[in-house]
């Protein structure tokens, strides 16, 4: 998300004061540019911002790019506001316990890999001709650290959540912490130590197929944005291009709702789209970069579509 930065342009920079209200949702990827006031309970989604020149009333939902007020939108009403907004004091004693964890827990296993790693080296090195054997080895000592780093969030992720299912929790629970913990260590340790590299290439699906995600044959992945893995399904010859985000989950009004995602054979994501749950694109259909695919839509087969929200593609 973009918020409040300063606008460069004719020699100069703009800096103006950013407001956002109490309760307001700001989506993924979204911009609110420097100078904006949010009132309270508003809503901007996914990769959108909000209106310019029109009076923005408390509690309104805008979405896209450029974007529209949306009449109604979801709202969680099966949960109470100490669940979403006002914890008990044994709930906050908890999450700081699990923050612990999240925050603690990535680097503490990476420091403990590195350290055999470099162990391993300083061996190597106190043996006849060490120099030749640190460069004649290292690159598959790397190859372990890092797929043991792998393995641990693997690991870690079916030990802590288990296997996603579609549900609904509020932001003050068990499932979301959890979630959240194995997302963190996901995020800061295999995504830039394993999974960047091998971007583009069939390894980096044998890592989702592990994690839960069902992938099928000759899938190009250019991205590693996908966090409730198994939820998400990908057919044969499927494209996801640069950074496309498969979004199964979102937050509203402090709830986390989480669904399935269903690309089909031949699908391509461009790069930068994002994806929302429930949505599914059939065979042989197309969507743009910069493109949201709102939750609950369908892209029937060989159909192109983009923008934000997807539009049908003018023919080219």
């Amino acid at each position: 998300m973009e918020f409040g930065a300063g606008r460069a342009g004719f020699g100069g920079i703009t800096l103006a004061a950013t407001k956002i209200g109490r309760r307001c949702f700001i989506g993924n990827s979204a911009l609110i540019p420097t100078g904006s006031a949010l009132p309270d309970e508003v809503l901007i989604g996914v990769l959108s911002r909000p209106p310019k020149g029109v009076e923005i009333e408390k509690g309104s939902t805008w979405f896209g790019s450029p974007p529209i007020r949306l009449p109604n939108r979801q709202v969680a009403v099966q949960f109470s506001e100490g669940a979403r907004f006002k914890p008990s004091p044994k709930l906050v004693a908890i999450r700081l316990g699990i923050e612990y964890v999240r925050v603690t827990l990535p680097l503490t296993v990476f420091i403990a890999l590195f350290c055999m790693l470099l162990t391993v080296v300083g061996d190597l090195s106190d043996l006849p001709n060490g120099v030749w054997w640190i460069f004649a080895t290292f690159p598959l000592l790397y190859l372990a650290f890092v797929v043991t780093i792998g393995g641990a969030i693997i690991s870690l992720k079916w030990m802590v959540v288990g296997r996603y299912h579609p549900t609904v929790a509020p932001l003050w629970s068990m499932f979301v912490w959890r979630t959240e913990l194995v997302t963190s260590a996901y995020e800061n340790l295999v995504v830039p130590l394993l999974l960047e590299p091998l971007r583009g290439t069939p390894y980096i699906n044998m890592f989702f197929r592990l994690m839960g995600c069902k992938i099928g044959k000759r899938v190009f992945t250019d991205t590693t944005d996908m966090t409730e893995f198994d939820l998400i399904s990908i057919g044969d010859d499927a494209a996801l291009n640069e950074d496309a985000g498969l979004q199964t989950h979102l937050f509203e009004d402090r709830v986390m709702k989480v669904s399935r995602i269903s690309i089909a054979n031949r699908a391509t994501a461009g790069s930068r789209t994002i994806i929302l749950y429930d949505s599914v694109m059939e065979d042989d259909s197309s969507l743009g970069d910069l493109s949201v695919l709102m939750k609950g839509e369908v892209l029937p087969a060989r159909t192109a579509w983009e923008g934000s929200p997807a539009k049908p593609a003018p023919r080219r």
